[in-house]
């Protein structure tokens, strides 16, 4: 089995209207969710000084997932101020970040470069060291989220393997992007649309895989879902067209529920 690491980002999201939180963060909701597929992954980050950081400790603890601690920072731990619109998530506010004093030392690249499978998102802030960190054979597998047209993305694509955004519909401009993306270096380009599913290019045709028409209870995890059961797959040396197709089956049971990840093992 392949050997998964997801770093850096952790934080709490808070739905202040309707009294209800939950802990999350991109790299944690895609380690709980492959690890919940039956995925080796381990956790990497920073951690804040507060009891939201020590219930991260003990939830990766209760999955089985290991936890490198980059620093325990003497700040909280960061909060998002959410609402819901009818299933759609709203980030209103973010409150303070211990994320933003994330550093890798010499000994935590080295532990990076042990890993088959290197999950990164922005608050890892990959672009300063993936060059000397990235090993042959290893596969990188980056979330961009909606940051499309951000001028640091282009340190970072010619070493990705899958490099993951989110857009909102199948049209012109973002095939275009897909293709402007992979001619910088990319391996595959993803493209999450949604409402109107996915697509992925590499460099050779586009493949796309439609969403299914579900009731939604909360958005947030769409993106990290597909992206931990993509990934799985191509653990399991799935074609493209299978790891969406995973993507979509998980993407679609995280969106009818409340929380971004699944609650346990799914074998």
């Amino acid at each position: 089995m392949k050997k998964a690491i997801a770093m850096a980002d952790n934080c709490i999201d808070v739905y202040y209207r309707m009294d209800r939180y939950y802990l999350t963060g991109n790299s944690i909701d895609f380690a709980l969710n492959y690890k919940a597929q039956g995925g080796d992954v381990t956790e990497m980050t920073v951690l804040g000084n507060d009891v939201f950081a020590d219930a991260l400790v003990e939830r990766l603890k209760q999955r089985d997932i290991p936890l490198r601690v980059l620093k325990r920072i003497d700040r909280p731990t960061g909060m998002a101020k959410m609402d819901l619109v009818d299933g759609d998530k709203k980030h209103l506010e973010f409150h303070g970040n211990a994320m933003e004093e994330i550093e890798l030392s010499a000994e935590d690249m080295e532990f990076v470069k042990g890993f088959d499978i290197v999950y990164a998102e922005r608050w890892a802030k990959a672009e300063r060291y993936i060059a000397a960190l990235r090993q042959p054979g290893q596969i990188w597998v980056y979330d961009f989220s909606k940051r499309l047209e951000q001028p640091s993305n282009d340190a970072l694509l010619p070493y990705l393997d899958y490099a993951f955004f989110s857009y909102d519909k199948d049209d012109d401009y973002i095939r275009e992007f897909m293709r402007r993306t992979k001619a910088k270096g990319a391996g595959c380009v993803i493209a999450m649309l949604g409402e109107h599913g996915s697509l992925a290019y590499d460099g050779q045709r586009f493949y796309h895989q439609a969403a299914e028409n579900v009731p939604v209870v909360n958005t947030v995890g769409a993106g990290d879902s597909y992206i931990a059961a993509f990934t799985y797959g191509v653990s399991l040396g799935e074609s493209i067209p299978q790891c969406m197709a995973r993507g979509k089956a998980l993407a679609t049971r995280i969106v009818q529920q409340f929380e971004p990840y699944l609650q346990g093992k799914e074998q």
